[in-house]
């Protein structure tokens, strides 16, 4: 009799775990697809920084460039997923008077982007970019400083550890999507899990995280600087300012800590 009833509590309790990590994978899986990628209404229309350029199946995939006269670096920068090219044109021209060349593009299914995008699809997408710009913008692939915010960091730091960099920025990025939302690390099926891969970094890198976001909580940055190789790192945390502010309430020394990283390099 009591071999039959730590029997049926043991099957009872297994069943209990199933569903568990079952309910978790499955509200998991639904997050990451309701709220990863969230394409606004295109905020801008074409014009001559906005090329077309198709991806490797292709896809029209909308890019800005923004070249400036006798400069060797080029900014590839990254945008979160609330936004497109036109609500980070004001950052991108920023970027151009720091006397560099800037790069990005939207993902799939953002301003005038096609198709729908994914995580395996933002790494390939900005990996045709990139080969795009170096053949046929002149943009030398040893001089490419990576900027990624909140979502784009997981694209920086994939193209960081896969196809090297000469420099890399972080702003408001993540753990992994999972972890804005629980602090799940067990669940199969996690995105952008730049965890895993901030050790495998091998260029200068630049974190940036508002210490009162409520978006990305700061952890998350303290906890990927500390996870990146120590001889890499430079952090810049930013008191009172949150997730979508940042820019906007830190302009003067946000500007200031990006132009002493590039000058560093």
């Amino acid at each position: 009799m009591r071999e039959r009833e730590r029997k049926n509590g043991f099957n009872t309790l297994l069943v209990l775990v199933s569903v568990s990590v079952l309910f978790f994978f499955l509200f998991a899986q639904v997050v990451t697809k309701q709220l990863l990628f969230q394409p606004p209404p295109p905020s801008y229309g074409k014009d001559e920084s906005i090329l077309l350029v198709p991806a490797e199946d292709g896809t029209q995939l909308a890019v800005f460039w923004g070249p400036v006269p006798g400069a060797s670096t080029t900014v590839f920068y990254f945008h979160g997923n609330g936004e497109d090219l036109g609500h980070v044109n004001f950052i991108l021209n920023n970027y151009r008077l720091q006397g560099v060349n800037v790069l990005s593009f939207d993902y799939r299914g953002y301003g005038l982007s096609e198709g729908t995008a994914s995580e395996q699809l933002c790494y390939r997408d900005a990996e045709a970019v990139l080969d795009y710009a170096e053949e046929n913008l002149g943009v030398d692939p040893r001089q490419v400083v990576l900027h990624g915010r909140s979502l784009g960091g997981g694209i920086a730091m994939e193209l960081a550890v896969t196809q090297g960099a000469k420099g890399l920025v972080l702003e408001s990025a993540f753990l992994s999507a999972y972890q804005v939302y629980l602090p799940l690390t067990w669940v199969p099926g996690d995105k952008f899990v730049n965890s895993k891969k901030a050790e495998r970094v091998e260029c200068p890198t630049l974190v940036i995280h508002g210490k009162e976001d409520r978006v990305v909580s700061f952890v998350h940055g303290e906890t990927l600087a500390a996870k990146l190789p120590p001889e890499f790192v430079k952090t810049f945390w930013v008191e009172g300012v949150g997730h979508n502010d940042l820019v906007d309430r830190a302009s003067a020394r946000y500007w200031a800590s990006i132009r002493g990283f590039l000058a560093g390099l």
